[in-house]
């Protein structure tokens, strides 16, 4: 057997099949059929494994397998006609089933309409090289002729190969083409899916506005009751009046009858007394006298009503003119609110949208001994309470004002910093909140307010944050904040402003952040945006809570103190490990007016900047502090950027900045206390917290705008 002839199938040939639902019949080649006693019978092709075995006889079986493929071919094509009449099906043709379809078909070559009786055929010697070669110029010459392929012999297998072949890539071509159109049917499906999509946000839209139309009917319900309760009102009212003037009626009917009978028994009198008419004619002049005085008496009383009857009109004029002064006066009162929000925020700006505090902590606890209590290397010159004076036997710095002194006959450099206000160590909280309760305030007007402490460990930032929550003399700028804004909020409730408040707090930890107010549950929290323009900042699964009073707020406060990451190092025995924020969003709107607005107060307790050499810290200590250094560090870069404005400002490299962006930049107000600690060994610390303190107070981040 020749080995340079191909198989008739292999597996590799089965993507060449025709698809289902191809109407495209397979040639069939003269070589097909045998004469065998006036009738032809087909030949079985050979398996794909079995290139060189002679053909044989159509078994039972496969002739079977053809008669179950034909009836599967024609009950496909009725299905694709069906679906081609159904545009709107929307099951796809998955390439699976394309594929299994395929190879069954490649399988089931036509069978017979009827059995014919099984023969074998031999197969033929094949001939030599040169006869091989005539007989198939002499097949090429004929199909070129005739332009149809010739009837070939039954034993040129190679020709028949061919045949199959050209079958085969024919209905590889059938497969393209049906590819083709299940592109376009699944195109149409998507567009289906799209006009789904709308349609299901039009029953959205249509919902919404069912809603809106249930709620306006159930104010005009609320209306309708209260109207029906004024009518009940008035209804008992008038009844009651009408009670009172039967009641009259039945009193005046019964003096009527007691003068009848009082009338009755005088007539009888005047019978008898006839006589004495004569004697009661002074008595009747007496009487005319007295009847003529009831008179004048009587019109003076009908003069008297009518005097109070236009006293009580002129008084309802007056009052009517009173009211109309009281809406005026509440009109130019809710004016002047306006106006005063704008001086407010004018009154800012002109003192800078960011603005740095310095507050140095007295000495506590073994401090004091050796000292006194004094702070030696630490002065305050300024009278306006501006300019905080270091003194250490030190090298100079261009970044400072630097004055030469001698104490005790040793030169001294004195370190002189300026600040919006410093706060001295007998400073109390009260104190510190007076300064900042304006921008509290510009919150409540509807602008974003930051104010964060930043300093070194044991300075002194978490008691001015959160302060101590026993007693009122030593709450923090947090629990203050919050009860100015509930006073300020009720105040404004008489001038028509309805506010609402929500409250959240998170604490950053190694660049993770923990829902302080949480279950307990570890979840992934995530910065993401949202608004118009992505403008709003938000933490995905953050626990929100909506607060109603100062109470419930401070109650949080105490549960987020418990779940804060502390720790002890060499520098601070309770030393904060994270980043602490406290965020109330404020909203507000007026009824009258209908002005509204939108802010949200940041309250930031950073954590400790410290040296690692000097913290002695290890292990994950050593972690905590490396990226504590390195989000205050990212602080630092965007707050230069706003103050440089550059065009690229990188809030994404922290966390803590990613979180506050909308709080440092342009649209915002924001404070920084640097917090100082008066320990002489502290003197390195404090000199770098006050550098970055001056280098923030140096810049200016733009105008604020308020957001509604």
């Amino acid at each position: 057997m020749d080995s340079s002839r191909k198989p008739l199938a292999t597996r590799s040939n089965l993507s060449r099949l025709p698809l289902p639902g191809s109407r495209q019949k397979r040639a069939r080649s003269p070589e097909d059929e045998v004469p065998s006693g006036g009738k032809k019978s087909r030949l079985e092709v050979p398996p794909p494994n079995q290139t060189t075995k002679p053909a044989r006889s159509l078994s039972s079986s496969t002739l079977t397998a053809a008669r179950n493929s034909a009836a599967a071919r024609s009950k496909l094509k009725r299905t694709e006609s069906s679906s081609s009449v159904n545009k709107r099906s929307t099951a796809p043709v998955t390439s699976k089933n394309l594929r299994t379809t395929e190879v069954q078909k490649s399988f089931n070559f036509r069978a017979p309409a009827k059995p014919q009786t099984s023969m074998t055929v031999r197969p033929r010697a094949p001939p030599t090289s040169a006869a091989s070669k005539a007989v198939n110029q002499s097949l090429n010459a004929t199909v070129v002729s005739t332009g149809a392929p010739k009837k070939r012999p039954a034993w040129d297998l190679k020709g028949r190969l061919q045949d199959m072949e050209a079958h085969m890539q024919r209905q590889a071509k059938d497969s393209s083409s049906l590819q083709g159109q299940l592109t376009q049917y699944n195109d149409r499906i998507v567009q289906l899916e799209s006009q789904n999509q709308k349609l299901s946000g039009d029953v959205v839209e249509k919902e919404m506005a069912s809603e809106t139309a249930v709620k306006e009917i159930q104010e005009l319900k609320n209306k309708l009751n209260a109207a029906e309760q004024e009518f009940e009102t008035t209804k008992r009212t008038l009844q009651r009046e009408i009670d009172d003037l039967q009641f009259q009626k039945s009193t005046l009917d019964r003096q009527k009858i007691t003068l009848e009978g009082e009338l009755a028994a005088s007539m009888k009198e005047i019978s008898g007394l006839k006589a004495t008419v004569a004697e009661m004619t002074s008595a009747q002049a007496t009487v005319r006298a007295e009847l003529e005085t009831a008179k004048l008496q009587l019109d003076a009383a009908f003069k008297d009503i009518s005097n109070l009857k236009q006293t009580v009109q002129d008084r309802d004029n007056t009052l009517k003119i009173r009211d109309e002064s009281i809406e005026s006066y509440q009109e130019k009162e809710r004016n002047h609110e306006t106006e005063r929000r704008k001086l407010h925020n004018t009154i800012q700006e002109l003192k800078g949208n960011i603005r740095v505090f310095c507050r140095i902590r007295p000495l506590l606890g073994d401090e004091l001994l050796g000292n006194d209590g004094v702070i030696n290397h630490m002065n305050f010159p300024d009278m306006d309470g501006k300019v905080l004076e270091m003194d250490k036997l030190s090298d100079m710095s261009v970044n400072e004002s630097v004055l030469n002194s001698t104490k005790g006959g040793r030169a001294v450099s004195k370190y002189e910093f300026s600040f919006d206000r410093v706060f001295q160590p007998e400073s109390s909280q009260a104190d510190v909140f007076e300064e900042i309760s304006q921008l509290v305030q510009s919150a409540l007007d509807g602008y974003n307010v930051c104010i964060f402490a930043y300093g070194q460990t044991g300075s002194g930032k978490t008691f001015t944050m959160e302060g101590s929550l026993q007693s009122d003399e030593t709450l923090g700028m947090i629990p203050r904040a919050v009860r100015q804004i509930f006073s300020s909020a009720l105040h404004l409730q008489q001038k028509g402003w309805k506010y609402t408040f929500q409250a959240a707090m998170l604490e950053i930890y190694n660049e993770t952040i923990r829902d302080l107010l949480g279950k307990g549950k570890e979840e992934k929290h995530e910065i993401k945006m949202c608004g118009k323009g992505d403008s709003d900042v938000y933490v995905s699964g953050l626990t929100v809570v909506d607060v109603t009073s100062e109470d419930k707020v401070l109650n949080l406060l105490r549960k987020a103190t418990e779940n804060r990451a502390v720790a002890e190092t060499k520098c601070n025995e309770r030393s904060s490990r994270s980043h602490s924020v406290f965020q109330l969003r404020l909203t507000g709107e007026n009824s009258i007016t209908g002005e509204s607005c939108k802010g949200i107060l940041n309250l930031v307790d950073l954590a400790g900047s410290e040296r690692v050499k000097d913290s002695g810290s290890e292990g994950q200590r050593l972690i905590e502090a490396q990226n504590i250094n390195k989000s205050l560090s990212n602080l630092g870069n965007v707050i230069m950027a706003l103050g440089n404005k550059d065009k690229h400002v990188p809030y994404r490299n922290s966390k803590l900045t990613y979180l506050l962006q909308n709080s440092l930049g342009g649209n915002s107000k924001t404070l920084m206390f640097v917090n100082v600690s008066p320990k002489e060994e502290c003197f390195g610390e404090s000199l770098n917290s006050l550098r970055f303190a001056t280098k923030v107070n140096q810049c200016n981040i733009g105008t604020a705008q308020k957001k509604k």
